[in-house]
């Protein structure tokens, strides 16, 4: 008896001791610099959603959507986080990426602009308003798309071309611009905490019913080609597709898990842009859908709109942009 007991001992300390199940790196590369669009994300790594799917996720931040559609195109990061009309254009221009999931399908687009001088807030107060914008900036396609719908020209407005995003917030600040172009729950929440002057904002949607698909997951064609990244993707994007899923449903928390990364952040500033974000996540075509399913309906709407007003070059059949394959069914808990 007591030779038994040794041994059962004995084993349950070996099983004490043996080293937890090797979890994968897995880099995941976001758009820009941190804010609460990218909450999500850390409360899937902080409620352990990827870790339970066997992966250890480094979340790195990006420096524009146009910048990190290059990395993935060139391997450096082979899954990352970019606005989805910026990837159109890659894809256009023979980048090998597509969107294995859209988690914005709205445009955040909006005239952000001081709240104790607020133009423009409606149509009748666009024309000759002095607009901020950098050169080559994102905003601009969807704003001539904007103009065009309206049958105003960019012309009609007063463009305030500056040398960098920080640039276009201080001529607003400074009141040398009526409004910037910029996203809804991040841009202006951002500057009234930076600056305490508060700000207001009016969405190009809301103004004209102007929008198209925002932000997505994008992964590299050729990574994907291997059948082991294909499953290491679909288990990203289920731990991934849990976490808008419960930051949807537990929004407080997200916003103080969020602000575990970005400290800067106050509570009611981190909870505004998650608010904000969690507005934005289906169109009509895919309600009811999985987190982060997108229809051909949305990415069609979102090249016709950008072929009429920004030039882009229509592809005959818009799944070269995107698929739903590696997508999962809630409630988005890891397979056995």
């Amino acid at each position: 008896m007591k030779l038994a007991s040794s041994l059962i001992a004995a084993l349950a300390l070996a099983v004490l001791a043996a080293p937890a199940a090797a979890q994968q790196k897995f880099p995941f590369r976001l758009n820009w610099t941190l804010y609460g669009e990218h909450a999500p994300f850390f409360v899937a790594r902080d409620k352990g959603f990827y870790k339970e799917e066997g992966l250890d996720v480094e979340i790195q931040e990006g420096s524009g959507s146009t910048t990190v559609a290059q990395l993935v195109a060139n391997g450096t990061s082979p899954v990352a986080y970019v606005d989805a009309a910026t990837m159109m254009r890659g894809v256009q221009a023979g980048m090998p990426i597509r969107a294995v999931g859209v988690t914005l399908q709205q445009s955040p687009m909006a005239f952000i602009y001081r709240a104790d001088a607020p133009r423009p807030t409606k149509v009748a107060e666009i024309k000759g308003s002095r607009i901020a914008i950098t050169a080559g900036d994102a905003s601009l396609a969807i704003f001539t798309a904007f103009m065009g719908k309206l049958g105003m020209k960019l012309e009609d407005v007063q463009m305030i071309t500056v040398a960098n995003p920080a640039a276009k917030e201080q001529a607003v600040l400074n009141k040398q611009a009526d409004a910037l172009l910029g996203y809804f729950m991040d841009q202006g929440p951002r500057m009234q905490l930076q600056t305490g002057v508060k700000m207001g904002w009016t969405r190009l949607y809301d103004m004209a019913g102007v929008t198209t698909l925002s932000s997505a997951i994008i992964a590299n064609n050729d990574w994907l080609k291997d059948p082991k990244n294909q499953d290491t993707l679909r288990r990203f994007l289920r731990a991934t597709q849990r976490g808008w899923e419960y930051s949807n449903h537990n929004r407080a928390e997200a916003a103080s898990i969020f602000r575990k990364a970005a400290p800067a952040f106050t509570q009611e500033i981190a909870l505004l842009e998650v608010d904000g974000t969690m507005t934005i996540i289906h169109t009509d075509r895919t309600k009811g859908k999985p987190v982060a399913w997108s229809d051909a309906g949305d990415w069609k709407d979102s090249q016709d709109l950008l072929e009429k007003f920004a030039k882009l070059k229509p592809a005959p059949d818009v799944n070269v942009y995107f698929t739903n394959e590696y997508l999962s069914q809630p409630p988005y808990l890891p397979k056995k």
